[in-house]
């Protein structure tokens, strides 16, 4: 097991691009009433994530949480407009190009992940730029090979998982993340978040015999004390796993265990509970895991996604028939607790976000390709803690030509004062209580898909389009 700290960049191609003028945004949204929610208001429904992230940071990961619960901490603002928009990066194949990673710090500067897709012919660039709260480019970083995992930590630096240690790392080929000795090797890098420098990089071996054909660990969420959880995903079977490392990268414990005949399809992203316990889905099963790696449980629920809620309760949408959807809820001992029927709606992009006040939130869209544009009827549903429907919402829209994965054409969280903000062609604020449509905001440019929105600091919010634009809206 190898294990290594550096406190400088090994083989980083480093570019700090110079400050660069933002585009003139014009306002993006049509006017509707304000609702509860804004920048400066109370947050009655947040609920404190007791992970090692950034405190105060209005997404310091995806999810918001390793819980991934897609419940922000604060608002969203109440009739957003566009203040600016900027393209850091060009792009005019969008299918060469993965789906743009945003978070966002205490400052409101963000940090834009820009990667490279398998379908792109030279695996390059693959860059994180710093934006700040002004639409300015503050900073550029490079890297050899794609990054992912965003996480703004409580010391303040941004941590990246990827393949970037590989070129120092001399018992380490080049293959994937699999090493001659046939370990799996999960790379974490930190950046300060200032000046996008390498200030630490961590090599993670998890021996994987006999499944040395998995690609690598390819998510990473950050636990109490700031160790790390890795989940690795496989386009073999057996393969994919889940492993915990100290916060010196020193390997805790895996799953499965060497002498383990067993292989896991592992669905990004890794669920961590506010106890440090783990779940993680795939093959349609739920497995739940102790801080110590023993796996409690198991069950068998056709899970599409899922998140934790406050009281550690898995909560996942489920196809049990294949055509019927259901909302499970398991509690931490492995009980289902409730099933709440949902139909068979014609489906097939889902998200879920999980309000403070105990709400199930899920978009269910139902996608129809065409050429150039695609039209997607997407109903928003909230289901309180008794498993009523409290509402329903349809949103019909057009999507533009999008070549990535359908889930990530949408977007789904819902603020600390109870605005679920949507993403499906357009951003939509939705009030929790009613069903009720807040706001409308149409992206800068007509003809680029539309990334999901995410919460920025002072009540905005951002995302990004498939031509490399990101942009910023927030209250007049």
């Amino acid at each position: 097991m190898g294990r290594r700290v550096l406190l400088a960049a090994f083989g980083f191609v480093l570019a700090c691009g110079a400050r660069t003028a933002l585009l003139p945004g014009g306002p993006g949204g049509s006017g509707g009433t304000s609702g509860g929610s804004s920048g400066g208001g109370a947050t009655p429904l947040a609920v404190k994530c007791t992970a090692a992230l950034l405190e105060g940071a209005p997404t310091p990961m995806q999810g918001y949480c390793p819980t991934q619960a897609n419940q922000a901490s604060g608002n969203a603002p109440a009739s957003p407009q566009i203040a600016w928009y900027v393209i850091p990066f060009g792009i005019d194949q969008p299918e060469d190009f993965l789906p743009a990673e945003i978070v966002v710090d205490p400052a409101g500067r963000a940090y834009v992940a820009i990667d490279a897709s398998p379908l792109n012919p030279t695996g390059s660039p693959n860059q994180i730029i710093a934006i700040d709260p002004d639409g300015l480019v503050a900073w550029n970083t490079s890297f050899a090979s794609t990054v992912s995992s965003l996480t703004l930590a409580s010391d303040g630096r941004l941590w990246v998982m990827g393949l970037q240690g590989q070129a120092s790392n001399p018992a380490c080929e080049n293959d994937g993340g699999v090493t001659s000795a046939g370990a799996c090797a999960a790379f974490l890098t930190a950046l300060s978040s200032s000046t996008g420098d390498v200030v630490a990089e961590l090599d993670v071996l998890v021996p994987q015999e006999p499944y040395a054909s998995a690609v690598g660990y390819g998510t990473m969420a950050l636990a109490f004390d700031g160790s790390f959880f890795l989940g690795s995903a496989s386009q073999d079977t057996p393969g994919g796993g889940v492993a915990h490392a100290s916060v010196d990268g020193a390997l805790l414990w895996q799953w499965p265990e060497l002498a383990q005949d067993e292989g896991f399809q592992l669905l990004p992203p890794l669920l961590v509970g506010q106890d440090d316990g783990v779940v993680a889905l795939g093959n349609g099963e739920i497995l739940r895991f102790d801080v110590g790696g023993n796996q409690l449980w198991q069950e068998d629920l056709d899970a599409q996604t899922a998140a934790i809620d406050a009281q550690g309760d898995v909560v996942a949408l489920t196809s049990p028939t294949g055509d019927d959807l259901a909302l499970v809820t398991v509690d931490p001992t492995g009980l289902v607790v409730r099933t709440v029927a949902l139909g068979a709606p014609q489906v097939n992009a889902t998200q879920l976000a999980l309000a403070g006040d105990g709400t199930t939130v899920l978009l269910l869209a139902n996608e129809v390709a065409s050429p150039g544009l695609t039209k997607a009827a997407v109903q928003i549903l909230a289901i309180d803690t008794s498993g009523q429907t409290r509402w329903t919402t349809p949103l019909d829209v057009t999507l533009e030509y999008d070549p990535a994965a359908l889930t990530t054409h949408y977007g789904l969280f819902v603020d600390g004062a109870g605005t679920v903000v949507v993403t499906a062609g357009a951003i939509t604020g939705i009030d929790l209580s009613t069903g009720a449509i807040l706001w409308t905001l149409q992206p800068p440019n007509a003809h680029a898909c539309l990334r999901p929105a995410v919460l920025g600091a002072g009540g905005a919010i951002l995302a990004s389009q498939c031509d490399g634009t990101v942009f910023l809206a927030r209250d007049p």
